[in-house]
């Protein structure tokens, strides 16, 4: 369940229609994408978000981003073969590389006969938003073979989805999201289909009062919808812990997955998630309210 930044790499043949030299420096003014060609060339770069075409440099937390790089050409042919690098770095406030991958096609040693050749890197955006932080994205495609480079970068910043409403009272964490265990991938909309199995993820939760090195967190979750029918609803899912406690290290650098199941049976939408950690020995508080369409 822990998300973790991926990165990979694909070819593919395509035929494409633009043009642009070997030797080329573009700005892409709505993004600040800046490229540049050294003895290798492309036919344009296309951004897809989430598996759609887009153009912006402000992703929301979880979503996936792909760079696309068409009829990528200039590389010195041996028997026919071509034989791409591709690198990719992502550096956050100018200063700490919180990624790198010196050779994503390291898979391609014996080179490619694809003609044209397209070349693809994604990530996804598990990264920390919540002090503004700066990043900017690296990719540079190279020649095994030769000299020719080509060189991207983009700054881009992460927010967090308008999904989920927090409201903390002296405890904090460091990421809230709702995933989609069955479809592998972030809930960014508030439409969700009944049969799929959602988990409310919480991470870097700190704050609760320490006795004896334990902390005791108390839980609690409802989903309601528009009639007032109590669609799930758990008082304590944390009930194990309310006694004996858990270790306060452990409590905050694991994770605190709930999981939500659909009964069949009429949901009358919009349906309300009502999610409060709580803390035992404190007045200290964590409330998480969305609301969803349950198709």
């Amino acid at each position: 369940m822990k998300r973790i930044i991926i990165i990979t790499a694909t070819l593919f043949a395509l035929l494409i229609s633009s043009c642009q030299f070997n030797q080329s420096v573009s700005i892409d003014s709505t993004t600040g994408a800046f490229y540049k060609g050294d003895g290798l060339g492309c036919d344009g770069i296309t951004m897809e978000i989430n598996g759609k075409t887009d153009n912006r440099n402000n992703f929301i937390y979880g979503e996936k981003v792909n760079f696309i790089f068409n009829n990528v050409r200039g590389f010195k042919k041996e028997k026919n073969k071509s034989f791409p690098g591709l690198s990719i770095y992502i550096v956050k406030n100018d200063k700490d590389t919180i990624l790198s991958n010196s050779n994503l096609l390291d898979n391609l040693k014996e080179g490619t006969e694809l003609s044209p050749l397209q070349l693809n890197a994604n990530f996804v955006c598990d990264l920390p938003s919540k002090n503004n932080e700066k990043y900017k994205i690296l990719i540079n495609i190279r020649d095994e073979k030769g000299d020719g480079t080509f060189s991207y970068e983009m700054p881009f910043t992460v927010k967090e989805s308008n999904l989920l409403n927090i409201e903390s009272q002296n405890i904090e964490y460091s990421k809230i999201y709702l995933w989609n265990e069955s479809l592998k991938q972030p809930v960014l909309s508030n439409k969700t289909n009944k049969e799929d199995v959602l988990v409310l993820i919480l991470e870097g939760l700190k704050g609760l009062e320490v006795k004896n090195g334990n902390v005791y967190p108390l839980f609690s979750i409802d989903l309601e919808d528009s009639r007032g029918s109590k669609i799930i609803s758990n008082q304590n899912i944390l009930s194990d812990f309310e006694f004996k406690g858990v270790n306060a290290e452990d409590f905050t650098r694991g994770q605190l997955p709930v999981i939500l199941k659909f009964n069949d049976g009429q949901v009358y939408n919009p349906c309300k998630l009502t999610a409060q950690l709580t803390d035992k020995n404190s007045t200290k508080k964590l409330k998480i309210t969305a609301e969803l369409n349950i198709e």
